[in-house]
């Protein structure tokens, strides 16, 4: 039997067609390359630009060495200028944050002889004098600080006394002699502080027994250490004055003056202070 001639046709038309659609595709060249790394583990990626260039591993951070805050400080410093039996004790670190926080609190109120701290202070005073006398003395002071610790101080005061010894004299009242400090602040820790500085009085008193009627000047020392038992500081204040000039008339002037003074701060705003004063006048040796 013959094959149908129509049907050779047929298949050889498809076979051209699929081999015209095989030789359209364009052809793919695949390679398996052989791996160094065991199963399992892959390597570092292939870089497909050979332009760019390939991105480095990124080195291991290092690690931070923990903080240890910092450093201790060294030795308090000492006052070299004070003998040894009369240095601070060295404080604790509960005592020394006391004694921070009380010397802050006593320059606040004005208590600290030796704070460097400007301000605008009223304060006054009463005191019995013997055979009857009495005295009130209101201060305005001002005290300007500058260059770190330096200290210049104003006081203005107002007096008004009675003495039961001048007969026809019931009171005198008015201003006194106008009184400048300037010094300077040599040493500071919190348990111990030293100041230094020269004081000058002038005359602008309104009545003569109200003021010395002379110019003085002479030096000023004041101190402050802390007292960790009580809690407390001891202030020393020590001044002598000496006449320059002035009315003529008048009697001159030498004058020495210590005072001891024991600041106890008990609570915010609340505080005590026990005074002892001693007073040399050279020109009348008299002492009180």
């Amino acid at each position: 039997m013959r094959a149908s001639p129509r049907l050779s046709a047929e298949g050889l038309v498809w076979a051209l067609a699929g081999l015209l659609l095989m030789g359209s595709l364009p052809p793919v060249w695949a390679q398996d390359v052989p791996s160094s790394y065991p199963e399992g583990k892959s390597g570092p990626a292939s870089n497909p630009d050979p332009e760019r260039p390939a991105m480095e591993r990124p080195e291991p951070m290092e690690k931070p060495e923990p903080d240890t805050g910092p450093e201790p400080e060294g030795p308090p410093r000492e006052p070299r200028f004070l003998p040894p039996r009369l240095r601070p004790k060295v404080l604790t670190p509960e005592e020394h944050e006391e004694a921070k926080r009380l010397r802050a609190l006593a320059a606040k109120y004005g208590t600290d002889p030796t704070a460097i701290v400007g301000r605008v202070q009223l304060s006054s005073q009463y005191a019995d004098l013997p055979q009857g006398g009495r005295l009130s003395d209101t201060v305005a002071r001002v005290d300007l600080p500058f260059r770190g610790n330096w200290l210049l101080r104003t006081d203005i005061p107002f007096l008004r006394g009675s003495d039961s010894n001048r007969p026809g004299v019931s009171s005198e009242s008015g201003q006194g002699d106008l009184a400048v400090v300037a010094g300077w602040r040599a040493y500071n820790t919190p348990e111990y502080a030293f100041f230094i500085g020269a004081l000058s009085t002038f005359p602008t008193a309104a009545e003569n027994t109200l003021g010395l009627g002379k110019y003085t000047i002479g030096p000023l020392i004041a101190t402050g250490r802390f007292l960790p038992r009580w809690e407390s500081f001891l202030f020393g204040v020590f001044q002598h004055q000496v006449s320059v000039g002035g009315d003529p008339a008048r009697a001159d002037v030498e004058l020495t003056r210590a005072t001891a003074v024991i600041n106890t701060i008990w609570a915010e705003r609340w505080w005590t202070l026990v005074q002892g004063v001693w007073q040399v006048d050279w020109e009348r040796s008299a002492k009180s």
